[in-house]
Formats: C-alpha cells, sequence, structure tokens
C-alpha cells in the first residue's frame, strides 16, 4: 500500500479522477495494522476492488513522520491525525478531496469477518456523496 507524504498532491489526483480517499492511519510495529493491510487491503489492491472506487493510501504516525496537509503545510502525522481525534491505529477515513470525512471511519478491527464488506461499503458511501456535489 503506497505511503502518502503530501495530501495536497493526493486530494489533486482525486479531484481529477473523481474518487475519494481512503486514508489508512497506521504505525510501525502495530499488529492490527499489519493484520488489517496483509489481509484485507493489499489483497483488495490486488483484486483491482478500489481501483475505480477510491485512492488508498497509508499513513506513519510515528514520531518523526511528517506529512504535507491538504493546505501544503508540512505538519507532523501524528499532529495531523489529531485534527480528525484519531487516538487508535489502525483507523481507515474516507475522505473528500478537501479533507473532509464522506463516509463512516472504521477504528481498529472489530472482526474481519465482516471487514471487507464495512470499508467497500464506505468507500461506495463516500463516492456516492462526490458525485452527489
Amino acid at each position: 500500500m503506497p505511503l502518502v507524504h503530501d495530501l495536497q498532491e493526493l486530494a489533486t489526483e482525486a479531484t481529477e479522477k473523481k474518487l475519494p480517499i481512503v486514508l489508512l492511519i497506521s504505525q510501525y510495529h502495530c499488529g492490527y495494522c499489519d493484520r488489517m493491510k496483509q489481509e484485507v487491503l493489499y489483497p483488495m489492491s490486488i483484486s483491482g476492488d478500489f481501483e475505480q472506487t477510491a485512492l488508498v493510501r497509508e499513513l506513519l504516525i510515528d514520531e518523526g513522520e511528517m506529512v504535507n496537509d491538504f493546505q501544503g503545510n508540512r505538519v507532523a502525522a501524528s499532529d495531523f491525525s489529531q485534527r480528525y481525534s484519531v487516538f487508535v491505529t489502525p483507523t481507515l477515513l474516507f475522505l473528500d478531496n478537501h479533507g473532509e470525512e464522506a463516509a463512516e471511519r472504521i477504528l481498529g478491527i472489530n472482526t474481519m469477518d465482516y471487514l471487507l464488506f464495512y470499508i467497500l461499503n464506505a468507500a461506495e458511501t463516500a463516492a456516492k456523496k462526490l458525485t452527489d456535489i
């Protein structure tokens, strides 16, 4: 899964492709993050499930990680995640090209059995909101 270092650039791509952004907020040494990536997100990207639905990226929020936010400001990734009140990893945010949440976020892993369904449903909801504007 591609890491994101410039959300403003990603927003431009999302605008051009008319797709929402699925942003995985994760950390190194987070077993649940690894599990979500290996068992759900990576297989989804290989299968093409997200190809026409969303741009999927990962944001690491460990100490020292930096990101350009949606306004182009260079900030600590952990500070950026706090703007969304993210304190649990993994968290999946479903964002529009302005960085606004376009579907209900997914916190952690409650059940692997339905996680794929929840992710696809939220991504489709976010995509629909973009087309409704």
